[in-house]
């Protein structure tokens, strides 16, 4: 798949979609020692190796070189683990073991970004250890006191970190578009869409006053709820580059069980919190993995790491509601129809196939017996396996959901086996159906519809009589296009080439007979020869277009 080699003769048509060459040139670099080359062969750039011209790569060494090229593609790469219908379920698997985890900052360059963001004054308020917390890719997390004594964390992003993402966010962009003009077959999974979500959701993880206010709706959620704990946000002490949060004295959720916690509590706690951020409040945290949960004393949950958010609708619920239901009956009919109406379409779909693939998938999945033995995980990509082959991708919107759905589960089920995932989810759904067919649901509806019909009735009579004017007036147009087979096309104007060439041998037949004629013999046969001459090579054209070129 050469991407880049049609496109790419030279830095300068490359300069006006990507300004970082130097950033290109280095993940040029890493692409082709890890057997990617051919990705990017075809760029010429001084002191870059020539690329492979094969493919050889594994699972393995495309995690190997995500992980060398940094922040932007390993977030990438893990949003990818959870879409099977756009890559290989083998790279997928190994996605979901990148990690942006990555060495230490000297002390010296967190105090020149502390210095920078929150001022000269900063050890005035806060003492900050040396020895850092915890390393990632876009921050570094030290423990600190206030001059309370106060216990506090600071997030600190690492200097150029928003430069360098930019940039290959610019690389990803181009790339995407080149893959679009070669491989038109890629529209069908939208590289652009998925890339422009991607952008807002890393730009968002950039700004960590968006984290804060974040932070600030989850506290607002959960207020008032002694079984759950957001961490407060010291606003002094937090800027776009440092985020400074209170500390939570506890272990994570890994650790609890070799601490002592008692894991039935702690497990109803965790899945109710979960439960309760995707159906009751519609905004959940995105990456909720055994690291960003910490059990604190008495097994109080709390949530760290509010970077990546997702939000749900109304409808966006119900939707997941109605299939968990569906699930726990057995109806396949329900969940190919809701998976159905969910799924963007790129063109006519043969919706039988989609319930036969939807019933497939379900038995593969369950047995018919208890949800409990079901992966939710495994089924749900099984789902969007299938949609892609009939030429339907579920939404990304929807994509962050079932991550988060699946996690919660996956999580629950490796850690805590006392508690059941699916059996949890059942008041949720109990509730919401009895709400959706509640009194004051149905009012809201009938309401919508009756407010739409009047809307649509108010406008009628405008509308009708401004049809009829133009009727009247002959003003009225329709626009009607031809869609022709391509095939077909090019087959009429191969036909209307032959006859040209045929009606052109013969005037050039004509024209040399009558060139014969002229006074001058030795002028008269040239002229009559260079027309029979053209009539030849006329005729020629013809009877192989004929022979060899039919259609």
């Amino acid at each position: 798949m050469q991407i880049v080699r049609p496109i790419v003769s030279g830095v300068g048509g490359l300069g006006r979609s990507v300004s970082d060459l130097g950033r290109l040139q280095a993940v040029a670099r890493i692409l082709i020692r890890h057997g990617l080359g051919l990705l990017v062969a075809g760029i010429d750039l001084p002191g870059m190796p020539r690329a492979e011209r094969e493919l050889q790569t594994t699972p393995e060494r495309a995690t190997q070189a995500i992980t060398e090229l940094g922040p932007t593609f390993v977030k990438l790469g893990q949003i990818l683990s959870t879409r099977p219908d756009v890559i290989p379920e083998a790279y997928c698997e190994a996605f979901t073991k990148l990690q942006d985890d990555v060495g230490a900052l000297p002390f010296a360059e967190i105090e020149a970004e502390l210095d920078k963001s929150l001022g000269p004054d900063w050890r005035d308020r806060v003492d900050v250890d040396e020895e850092p917390l915890a390393t990632a890719s876009i921050a570094q997390v030290h423990t600190g006191r206030l001059k309370d004594g106060t216990r506090v964390v600071l997030k600190v992003q690492r200097p150029g970190i928003a430069r360098i993402i930019r940039s290959d966010l610019n690389i990803l962009y181009f790339l995407a578009r080149r893959l679009l003009a070669e491989v038109p077959e890629a529209r069908s999974f939208d590289p652009l869409g998925m890339l422009g979500e991607f952008d807002r959701s890393i730009s968002a993880e950039l700004d960590f006053t968006i984290e804060a206010g974040n932070i600030t709706k989850f506290q607002k959620n959960f207020a008032g709820d002694p079984e759950v704990h957001i961490p407060r946000v010291y606003d002094a002490l937090t800027t776009a580059e440092v985020l400074c949060l209170e500390f939570l004295d506890g272990v994570t959720l890994r650790e609890a069980r070799a601490a002592g916690c008692d894991m039935k509590v702690v497990g109803d706690r965790y899945l109710r919190v979960a439960y309760d951020m995707l159906f009751v409040h519609g905004l959940f945290h995105g990456d909720l993995h055994p690291g960003n949960v910490i059990v604190l004393p008495g097994d109080v949950i709390g949530l760290v790491d509010f970077g990546m958010v997702g939000r749900l609708t109304a409808e966006m619920r119900n939707n997941v509601i109605s299939i968990m239901f569906a699930l726990q009956r057995g109806d396949y009919r329900t969940i190919a129809r809701l998976f159905y109406e969910i799924a963007i379409k790129d063109g006519r779909l043969d919706y039988p196939a989609v319930e036969r693939e939807t019933v497939e998938v379900m038995q593969e999945h369950w047995s018919g017996g208890s949800i409990r033995e079901m992966n939710m995980g495994a089924f749900v990509m099984g789902l969007a396996v299938r949609a892609a082959r009939q030429g339907c991708r579920i939404p990304s919107n929807y994509t962050m959901l079932f991550k988060s759905i699946m996690t919660s589960e996956g999580l629950a089920k490796s850690l805590i086996e006392e508690v059941d995932p699916i059996a949890a989810i059942r008041p949720y759904f109990e509730r919401m159906v009895a709400e959706r067919i509640s009194r004051e649901s149905l009012e809201k509806e009938a309401f919508y519809y009756a407010f739409t019909m009047q809307s649509l009735l108010s406008r009628l009579p405008v509308t009708v009589s401004q049809l009829l004017d133009d009727m009247d007036a002959q003003r009225l147009r329709f626009s009607v296009r031809n869609i022709a087979d391509p095939a077909e096309i090019a087959a009429a104007d191969r036909r209307t080439n032959r006859v040209l060439a045929g009606s052109m041998a013969m005037t050039s037949a004509v024209c040399g007979t009558l060139a014969l004629l002229i006074d001058s013999a030795w002028l008269g046969i040239a002229i009559a020869l260079f027309f029979y001459a053209v009539m030849a090579a006329l005729f020629a054209y013809t009877v192989w277009s004929v022979f060899w070129n039919r259609g």
